[in-house]
């Protein structure tokens, strides 16, 4: 058993080095169900759940890798990472910060996380601040090119040839687009942390494999 369980885990470095995620991930799913408290397996697999785009799969590895080895900083590292790419910024200097601060981590690289980290956030603060602002900008010159093409068009016999109608048509426009901006930060945020979500259990898959653990 322990020469076959080698020869998988060899199977499934191969292929990561090949950059066959979806194919070591069989491998490393097979061998840990030999050795199911196999830290390195799973921080394997957690790579190539990330690099294969599964982040919640790969979440959910690094969450064991945590439970499993709460001291160590590999659990924690692997969560900034996965956080990092799904753009979750500020989970992902959380995490790195407690990777930092656990003996057997690259300072180096988490410090480096750390600090992409911030980046992003203030970046991330600064789009939050000048989203609505862009687009109410932008909600003006589309209701001033619309009201320009009517002019041009109609002339006198425009619907909107009063100047405090058109006044009113372009504050109504920057208004929404404001909102607008506001509300697509918003949901682009969302969107990002849903990343990190199982999916819904349509089929009660979940349920059921719950029922049978217990």
């Amino acid at each position: 058993m322990d020469k076959k369980l080698k020869q998988i885990k060899q199977q499934a470095k191969e292929s990561m080095k090949a950059e066959k995620f979806t194919e070591a991930f069989l491998y490393i799913t097979q061998a840990l169900k030999a050795d199911p408290g196999n830290v390195e397996l799973l921080s394997d697999r957690s790579r190539c759940l990330l690099n294969a785009e599964q982040y919640n799969l790969a979440l959910e590895d690094a969450d064991k890798l945590v439970e499993l080895a709460p001291d160590s900083s590999y659990g924690y590292a692997h969560r900034a990472e996965i956080c990092l790419a799904t753009f979750n910024f500020d989970a992902a200097l959380a995490s790195f910060q407690k990777a930092f601060q656990c003996n057997d981590a690259n300072k180096d690289a988490c410090m480096e996380g750390i600090n992409k980290s911030k980046r992003e956030i203030a970046k991330e603060k600064h789009l939050d601040r000048q989203a609505p602002y862009v687009g109410c900008a932008i909600g003006i010159f589309l209701s001033s090119v619309i009201l320009v093409l009517d002019f041009l068009s109609f002339k006198q016999e425009s619907f909107v040839r009063h100047p405090l109608l058109k006044v009113l048509i372009c504050i109504i426009s920057a208004t929404l687009f404001f909102w607008g901006a506001k509300l697509y930060r918003k949901s682009l945020k969302s969107m990002r942390s849903q990343l990190l979500e199982a999916p819904p259990d349509i089929f009660g898959i979940l349920e059921d494999d719950h029922k049978k653990k217990e």
